[in-house]
């Protein structure tokens, strides 16, 4: 089983920028209104806003309305395919006395807790959990302490989901968890409440996960040759420069979005402009810490790809487009961007190359 809660048959439509601020502007419009009522109502009231334009999100109140320090989340209830909207609607947020706003449900604090469904209960206490490396995101197996009716284990199951989106957080769980199985026991598990800190420390020192950008002195890449699988056998290999220490930023909230830069090549002076494009939109992201580049691909000699991670979608693409046309004007740049969360695109390479066990750290342009 999956770690994401159920998804919709048809996936959304991407929430506009229109829709996004006709949101804000009427939350904005009532909120002294708002503030006037208690926490219960607020939200009820709050959540009838924002889902005339986004009904897949919810709004949610840590504090008191009008109290400071109070937080507005901005949930998808588990649903990864809405958290694009929970980001864009946060990322497009204007100040709001009194209030911070945030994408995702935080972990629930405190210890363990419990929660009751067709007179059924069941704690984190009855939750036991293993985990392991399922290819730069953790996998879990699960148990119950408690004997769990036969009639009643699929219930329980769904139950142990919405504890673990609670204990973990809904970024950390619907991200960051890759495939999550039940299993009758299993060695080395944990009960529910104590696993966050276990799951932090596994994250940290065993995935590399620091969420900190590589340093000049530790920035590692690795080059290698690719051959496409349709690639005839007289056709010259595909040349990869891979970023290595960008997977200590991988499933960084804040760089969701898979940014790709497509130039064509045919002389050297093309490849030159390329490079030139490239290496101004990493500096200037690195600058920024808003992205940073994950791989080049030479493909044969008729294009080169650069790839990266970024925030601001419209604003990382607004820039790149701006650099591209200063540095490789005479170039039909083509550009794409895909929401990939989970950065299934780098850690896909990253498993691959890793299983392999061709590791190197040259720099950057050692073969791109």
């Amino acid at each position: 089983m999956h770690a994401e809660l159920p998804q919709d048959d048809h996936p959304p439509a991407p929430l506009s920028a229109a829709q996004v601020t006709a949101f804000w502007k009427d939350f904005s419009g009532q909120l002294t209104a708002l503030a006037a009522l208690d926490g219960r109502a607020f939200v009820e009231a709050a959540n009838a806003l924002l889902q005339r334009q986004a009904p897949g999100l919810s709004l949610e109140l840590e504090g008191a309305p009008g109290q400071d320090g109070t937080r507005l989340v901005v949930t998808a209830h588990g649903n990864i395919e809405h958290f694009e909207a929970a980001q864009a609607v946060v990322r497009q947020a204007p100040p709001l006395a009194g209030y911070a706003v945030q994408a995702f449900r935080s972990r629930t604090a405190g210890g363990s807790f419990g929660m009751r469904m067709q007179d059924f209960e069941l704690s984190g206490d009855d939750v036991q959990v293993a985990h392991y490396d399922a290819g730069g995101i953790i996998g879990l197996a699960l148990s119950f302490t408690r004997e769990v009716p036969p009639q009643m284990q699929e219930h329980a199951r769904h139950m142990a989901f919405i504890l673990l989106d609670h204990t973990l957080g809904e970024w950390d769980f619907a991200v960051r968890v890759g495939p999550v199985e039940f299993v009758d026991a299993v060695a080395d598990a944990v009960p529910l409440p104590q696993f966050p800190a276990v799951f932090d420390a596994f994250q940290r020192e065993v995935l590399g996960r620091t969420y900190d950008f590589p340093q000049e002195d530790n920035d590692r890449w690795i080059s290698l040759e690719v051959r496409p699988r349709d690639a005839d056998e007289d056709d010259a290999p595909d040349l990869l420069t891979f970023h290595d220490s960008a997977h200590a930023l991988a499933t960084r909230a804040d760089l969701s979005y898979l940014l790709t830069l497509r130039f064509p090549v045919d002389s050297q002076a093309s490849l030159d402009s390329a490079r030139a494009a490239q290496d101004a939109l990493d500096a200037e992201l690195l600058r920024q810490q808003r992205g940073i580049l994950a791989f080049t691909r030479m493909e044969g000699m008729q294009s080169r790809v650069a790839a990266f991670y970024v925030d601001d979608p419209d604003a990382v693409t607004s820039l790149a487009h701006q650099l591209a046309a200063e540095h490789a004007p005479g170039l039909d740049t083509a550009l794409a961007l895909e929401y990939d969360p989970s950065w299934r695109e780098y850690l896909g390479m990253y498993s691959a190359i890793h299983r392999q066990g061709r590791r190197a750290a040259e720099p950057a342009e050692a073969t791109a």
